[in-house]
């Protein structure tokens, strides 16, 4: 049996290499999966490890979410909704709607909160010229801004009760970063937008513009308040689907096309592949054999507090998966006695999140992606230049304070 850390490290140059031969993303991480299950774990218990993730309630959960997630924008689509939402969002003013639609959903944190978002700017993206690649960054980048910060997160909660400390501290020693995101991200998406993609009207809010918005987009603001509210989004979802279905009268023929767009066989089975590797990572005990390798070799404070977060972040594409994995191995080094070390988490936190933006299994890259028919690696020259900015501001941060 090979160590699990060099195996980690493998199975995501492995995952990296084949996303850039253009093999389907749920086709390299199950790949990477594989690779470490026969790289550290018993053969025999490879069996096993499928079947429980794929009948597990977590996987069976998200692939409920993103199949409702998928049928409902279908549909919306089928029925002239999204057009309807798109021309109205320009008359209101069009740039401020694709940044703000995003942050808006961004403020509640559900699977697939991607989706719903490019859901609604979709038209709105085709109508301001922009690249299928610039309406996913322009989504991706609004959609996350509040990750860093907002404590309605569950990776910022448990950040806090990992730490012991108050989620106020938590929140107050990120929240600098959230700023930093808005401004970086507004900054790269002002070149993309020139005055020439869209035809600006200035046009004053009325009644009818108000009335016209929100019967176009009341499914997606149903979600959201619902979510909101406490219910489970694998009842938000398909609530709002079948209301949906009933208030536009929805013929069979209709159904079938949304329907066989929501249970797309490629999308079904890339969620399982991700929370396949999840549960490989977390079996093979990777994180601990990485976190113990960099501790013998001596490496620095500030290697350690951003290398072990982002290469989480990366592997599991989640908040919780960097949080509850890294956090907890990274403790003496967040706190001095009873008190947050704030400048050695804002570095690793900040790390994570920057690993989970650029990893090729985080679900919201992958689906946005697949959803605006973008390619992958023309989208990360966009998300990449501004994630390494706001990384270096982490590091420089920590080292003065250091």
């Amino acid at each position: 049996m090979l160590n699990p850390s060099p195996a980690l490290l493998a199975s995501i140059a492995g995952i990296l290499i084949l996303l850039r031969l253009k093999l389907h993303p749920g086709l390299a991480i199950f790949v990477g999966s594989l690779i470490i299950s026969l790289l550290v774990l018993p053969p025999h218990s490879l069996p096993d490890l499928m079947l429980q993730t794929l009948l597990s309630y977590q996987t069976l959960k998200l692939l409920a979410i993103i199949a409702s997630a998928l049928t409902l924008s279908r549909l919306m689509d089928v029925k002239g909704l999204l057009t309807s939402l798109a021309a109205t969002m320009e008359r209101i003013g069009p740039r401020l709607a694709l940044h703000l639609v995003p942050a808006v959903i961004g403020l509640v944190p559900m699977p697939a909160g991607a989706l719903v978002s490019a859901t609604a700017l979709r038209d709105l993206a085709k109508r301001m010229g922009l690249t299928p690649e610039q309406a996913t960054f322009i989504n991706y980048w609004f959609r996350h801004l509040w990750e860093y910060s907002l404590p309605l997160y569950p990776a910022i909660i448990t950040t806090s009760v990992i730490l012991s400390v108050q989620l106020s501290s938590v929140m107050l020693t990120l929240l600098p970063m959230t700023a930093l995101v808005i401004a970086l991200g507004t900054v790269s998406s002002y070149r993309m937008l020139k005055p020439n993609k869209s035809r600006e009207t200035k046009e004053r809010m009325s009644k009818n513009i108000a009335y016209t918005l929100l019967r176009a987009s009341w499914p997606i603001l149903l979600v959201v308040a619902l979510v909101l509210l406490g219910l489970d989004a694998v009842i938000a979802f398909p609530l709002t689907l079948a209301l949906l279905a009933l208030q536009q009268r929805v013929k069979w023929p209709e159904s079938k096309m949304a329907l066989k767009y929501g249970l797309d066989p490629k999308i079904l089975f890339l969620l399982y592949a991700i929370m396949l590797y999840k549960a490989t990572i977390e079996g093979s005990d990777a994180a601990y054999a990485l976190f113990s390798d960099m501790q013998n070799i001596g490496l620095p404070a500030l290697t350690v507090l951003a290398a072990l977060p982002f290469l989480m972040g990366f592997a599991t594409g989640i908040g919780m998966g960097f949080v509850g994995i890294s956090l907890p191995l990274l403790v003496p080094f967040l706190t001095l006695g009873s008190e947050l070390n704030s400048y050695a988490l804002l570095l690793a936190y900040t790390s994570g999140m920057v690993g989970l933006l650029l990893s090729p299994v985080h679900l919201c890259l992958i689906l946005s992606t697949e959803y605006f028919k973008a390619s992958l690696a023309r989208v990360y020259r966009y998300i990449l230049p501004p994630l390494l900015a706001i990384e270096a501001v982490a590091v420089l941060i920590y080292y003065i304070a250091a």
